[in-house]
């Protein structure tokens, strides 16, 4: 049985939506949202002891020379003298009217894997493996002043690697390149899947100035710096830079995309302002191919602080030429998110 809408919160809808549309409603979920957040949990906090399943049931073990494996037993007994379980259970009722919940009212919404924000990247000390080049040169750049908190974060760049070397995408745009630590776990996978395939990196290797959590600037020398750890990396080939305003660089290689066949993923990191959001997808999208992926960094303003990814997959299929399906990813340790897309049209 559906929950019927408060009176009272639709006709503060209504008016929300007449003064500012869907996006003043939108605004007003994710302030109610911040502050009902629930506390981040607790560096250290000890685990919640496991107990046995209820109704007086008990549980045992498989032993190995390693350590007990809790078993639980069974809940379905075989129906006596016929050696079968009984019949499955019936099916739910399923509703008639099913609204899918705005991203800010999710039951399940991790905030901060720590007590408190972050101010660099922990390398995870399960990819410090000394015998692979581009592992020890992204732990590099993840030691970089400049890494926090800009660059994706190791456990969004490990996401990033699996889906290229899961999707085996044979050409990849990258807009907003950074310090190279996204382009590095791409160009990774795409060696890797050993088909050729290559990253175009569209940036304009401009200065990095002081910002929050970041007490560093390099005023120049950027292109320099991220071409060194590419090239130390052995990835070389499969590298192309585009220096520039990322939209217009991208309509202006449109010609040598298409004849390479077309774009089977994209990942979008450069301009966080809607219209800068906007304005890559939309050069990217003539060249994305139907089926192919794009993939936005940034897409929980509670934590990331900016609007325009979330915006975009807010209202994709309203302002795009394609038809797109999307899912949303949490990121650790700090769910800035990621926005994944797939052209079906």
């Amino acid at each position: 049985m559906s929950e019927q809408p408060s009176p009272i919160k639709e006709a503060l809808k209504t008016g929300l939506r007449a003064v500012g549309g869907d996006r003043a409603i939108h605004i007003a979920k994710t302030l109610r949202y911040k502050l009902n957040m629930a506390p981040p949990t607790q560096v250290g906090a000890a685990a919640p002891t496991w107990t046995p399943p209820t109704g007086g049931s008990t549980y045992g073990f498989v032993e190995t020379p390693h350590g007990n494996i809790r078993v639980v037993p069974p809940r379905a007994e075989l129906e006596p003298g016929t050696g079968k379980y009984p019949p499955a259970p019936p099916g739910p009722k399923v509703p008639r009217d099913k609204k899918p919940a705005w991203w800010s009212d999710l039951e399940f919404f991790p905030p901060m894997a720590t007590a408190t924000h972050p101010h660099r990247w922990e390398f995870p000390a399960y990819l410090d493996n000394p015998n692979c080049k581009w592992l020890q040169v992204l732990k590099r750049q993840y030691d970089s002043p400049f890494a926090f908190p800009s660059s994706l974060s190791p456990e969004g760049g490990l996401l990033l690697h699996s889906l290229v070397r899961n999707i085996r995408p044979r050409r990849v745009i990258e807009t907003g390149t950074f310090i190279g630590i996204s382009t590095l776990w791409i160009a990774a996978a795409l060696k890797e899947n050993g088909d050729g395939g290559i990253v175009r990196c569209f940036d304009d290797f401009g200065p990095i100035h002081k910002a929050p959590y970041r007490d560093q600037e390099m005023l120049e020398g950027r292109i320099n710096f991220v071409a060194e750890a590419i090239a130390e990396a052995g990835l070389q080939d499969h590298v192309v830079f585009h220096p520039g305003n990322s939209s217009f660089e991208i309509k202006a290689a449109y010609a040598e995309m298409k004849a390479e066949g077309g774009n089977q993923l994209a990942f979008i990191d450069a301009d966080h302002g809607i219209n800068g959001v906007w304005q890559d997808f939309w050069a990217v999208e003539p060249v994305l191919q139907i089926g192919g992926f794009a993939c936005f960094h940034d897409t929980f303003p509670p934590y990331c602080s900016y609007d325009g990814p979330r915006h975009l997959l807010d209202h994709l299929n309203q302002q795009a030429v394609g038809v797109y399906e999307k899912v949303d990813m949490y990121l650790a340790p700090v769910n800035y998110g990621l926005g994944i897309v797939r052209r079906i049209g």
